[in-house]
C-alpha cells in the first residue's frame, strides 16, 4: 500500500552543483539535511537530485532536459545555476560529464608550481598540468575563449532554454543562481563587463523575476543569488574559508524556494 501511494506523488526535480550534491558528505564533513530533501518533504514530492559537485550549467541543464523527457509525474523542476566559467562536455566512452573552471583550474595548476621544487632547485613535473582541466583551460585562455561576456550570453541561453521546455510541456520549475556567476578573486574586476552583458541582452526582459528567484541574479543592477542570502550572516555557510551552505543555508534554501512556489503554483 505504502509503494502504491509512493507511485502516486508527483516528483521534484533538481540540478546543480556543489548547492545541490551532498557537498558535506564530498569532503568527509557531517551531514545534514539538503534543501532538495526537505523542499520534497513540503511538498510531499518524490525527490530526484541531479546535483553533482563541480558541475557546469551545459551539464546541468542537459541532465534537466533528459530526465524531463524519460520522467513522469513531475511537479516541480528547480535548476540552481553555477559559474558561469565553467566548461563542460559529456565522454560518451565513460557515459559521464566532465566539467571544470577554466580560471580556476588553470590558476590553481599554475600557482602549485613553486611546490614542485626540488633541494637543487630543479622543477618536478606539476601532475596537475598533466590533467584535462589544466590542458583545456590553457587552450581556452590561449584562444580567449574563457571571455565573461560569452560564457555569461550562454548561461543566459541555457536560462531561457530551461524556462522554455519547462513550459512547453507544463510543468511547474523555478530557477535561481547559487554561486556568483563569476569567480570570486575577479568578481570585483569583471562585474562592471558582467552587468553590461545582462543589461543589453536580449533575454533580460524574457525571464521573468516570478519564477526566478533574484533575477536578474547581480547585485548593481538590482537582483541577487544564493550567495548574496548565505553570506548575509556567517551562520548559514560551513565556515569563513567555505561558503558552501550547512544546516541552516540549507534550510534557509528551502524556505526561500517554498515561499516562490507557493507563491506561483499553489492553486495548481
Amino acid at each position: 500500500m505504502l509503494e502504491f501511494f509512493k507511485r502516486k506523488r508527483k516528483k521534484l526535480i533538481v540540478a546543480g552543483c556543489s548547492y545541490v550534491d551532498n557537498y558535506a558528505k564530498s569532503q568527509n564533513l557531517p551531514t545534514f539535511p539538503l534543501w532538495s530533501e526537505i523542499l520534497a518533504r513540503k511538498l510531499n514530492m518524490e525527490l530526484i537530485n541531479l546535483g553533482k559537485c563541480g558541475a557546469g550549467n551545459k551539464e546541468i541543464y542537459s541532465k534537466i532536459a533528459d530526465t524531463i523527457m524519460t520522467e513522469d509525474r513531475i511537479g516541480l523542476v528547480v535548476s540552481m545555476w553555477t559559474e558561469f566559467q565553467r566548461v563542460s562536455f559529456y565522454i560518451d566512452k565513460l557515459q559521464t560529464w566532465k566539467s571544470f573552471h577554466t580560471d580556476r583550474d588553470y590558476l590553481n595548476a599554475e600557482w602549485t608550481d613553486k611546490f614542485h621544487k626540488g633541494m637543487s632547485g630543479v622543477a618536478q613535473p606539476n601532475p596537475l598540468k598533466k590533467k584535462m582541466p589544466y590542458r583545456i583551460s590553457k587552450e581556452y585562455r590561449a584562444f580567449g575563449l574563457n571571455d565573461i561576456q560569452a560564457s555569461t550570453e550562454d548561461s543566459v541561453r541555457i536560462m531561457h532554454g530551461f524556462q522554455t521546455l519547462c513550459e512547453n510541456r507544463d510543468i511547474p520549475y523555478l530557477q535561481m543562481q547559487g554561486p556568483y556567476p563569476i569567480m570570486s578573486k575577479s568578481r570585483y574586476d569583471n562585474e562592471q563587463k558582467l552587468a553590461g552583458t545582462f543589461i543589453n541582452s536580449i533575454y533580460l526582459k524574457e525571464i521573468p523575476k516570478a519564477t526566478f528567484v533574484g533575477w536578474p541574479i547581480i547585485n548593481s543592477i538590482g537582483g541577487h543569488c544564493i550567495d548574496d542570502y548565505l553570506t548575509k550572516d556567517e551562520k548559514y555557510v560551513i565556515s569563513k574559508e567555505d561558503r558552501h551552505p550547512n544546516a541552516k543555508g540549507n534550510q534557509l534554501i528551502s524556505e526561500i524556494l517554498y515561499d516562490k512556489y507557493n507563491q506561483n503554483y499553489s492553486k495548481t
